[in-house]
């Protein structure tokens, strides 16, 4: 029975709504975000046949250490509450859960920070295997995709090279593939899509299970500041790619521009009167942010929010104007400078 993926999905979404009820929360967390699997260990053949399964929960090695001194305990609690569901299927029993620390490799994901995010690269590597699975099983026509594709292709290339990863599609060109699949290696469609499914899977499977680290992450829409979202992601490749102090002054050129764009795009000289009563330049991005703040977070209750934005506008200001920039400050520079980008979007209501 939980030999079927779909039937223990069904099972251990029943036991993770059973610790939501009883407001278990760390468990309820636990098992949504971990990888669940089962196998049968022994069987009984006594009256009709038990089957014993045995059920894994795979968590990160850091989950795995928070917890560790836990482990036996939750995996009391996940048993218990599995074998209350399974209570109607007399021949299915659970021996035991165990919770297995798995590694998740890491991914320098900033180094194609000007080309993709984690999703747009999955987004498009999915396609170049969409597509040749498509022209070569009676669908799309190469000469209306060819071209895409191959600008696609190169991107894709382009990308996984500097993450370190090897291409594993040699076809960077349609008609190459359809020299491939022609060549009567690959008679019928369902040995193509086998072809190119076994060709992308363990890239894809990679690219999936690793983690986009979220110091440098835009959590806000930048749909409309597009000169704020080319220069973050300009930021986050120089900031890789920088070794000595004058690529690391350039970061901190960077981060001034955007916060003298950000500034830009959302100071209203009619609605935000500065400060000192001092008109503001079009560069002046410290008078422009703090009579934004003085307005959009007015009052006592904001107080410490005004703090903030300002703390972090006169860090990514001072940063910036740094002649011996090193590594730590140029990666301040570049939090303190995201942060406020992150802060203006949420008041402008782009969260």
């Amino acid at each position: 029975m939980l030999e079927d993926k779909n039937e223990l999905r069904k099972i251990i979404l029943t036991v993770t709504e059973l610790f939501n009820a009883d407001k278990d929360l760390e468990l309820t967390d636990l098992l949504r975000t971990s990888e669940i699997t089962s196998e049968p260990t022994y069987y009984d053949n006594w009256n009709g046949g038990t089957t014993y399964y045995s059920i894994y929960v795979t968590v990160s090695v850091d989950r795995f250490v928070k917890i560790q001194e836990k482990q036996t305990e939750i995996e009391a609690k996940i048993k218990d509450k599995t074998e209350l569901v399974l209570r109607p299927y007399e021949n299915t029993q659970i021996g035991q859960v165990y919770i297995i620390p798995k590694s998740i490799p890491k991914i320098e994901w900033d180094r194609i920070a000007d080309i993709f995010t984690k999703d747009q690269l999955i987004v498009e590597v999915n396609y170049l295997k969409d597509t040749m699975i498509s022209v070569s099983t009676g669908g799309q026509r190469i000469q209306d995709v060819n071209d895409e594709y191959q600008r696609r292709f190169s991107l894709v290339d382009k990308a996984l090279k500097r993450l370190a990863f090897e291409n594993p599609n040699l076809f960077s060109d349609l008609w190459t593939w359809y020299a491939k699949w022609s060549s009567g290696e690959m008679p019928q469609y369902k040995d193509r899509r086998a072809f190119v499914g076994e060709m992308y899977g363990n890239l894809l499977k990679a690219l999936q299970e690793t983690e986009q680290p979220e110091l440098l992450n835009i959590s806000v829409n930048l749909t409309g500041w597009e000169r704020i979202d080319r220069t973050v992601k300009e930021i986050k490749m120089r900031l890789k790619q920088a070794s000595n102090e004058e690529q690391f002054q350039t970061v901190g050129l960077l981060c001034r521009e955007t916060i003298i764009s950000i500034a830009q795009a959302i100071f209203k000289e009619e609605k935000h009167p500065t400060l000192d009563g001092v008109k503001a330049s079009k560069t002046d991005a410290k008078r422009m942010l703090d009579a934004y703040v003085a307005v959009e977070l007015a009052g006592g209750a904001n107080e410490n929010l005004r703090k903030y934005a300002r703390a972090s506008n006169d860090l990514a200001n001072e940063l910036t104007h740094k002649r011996t920039a090193n590594a730590k400050d140029a990666s301040l520079c570049a939090s303190a400078t995201i942060s406020l980008v992150n802060l203006i979007g949420i008041l402008e209501d782009r969260h």
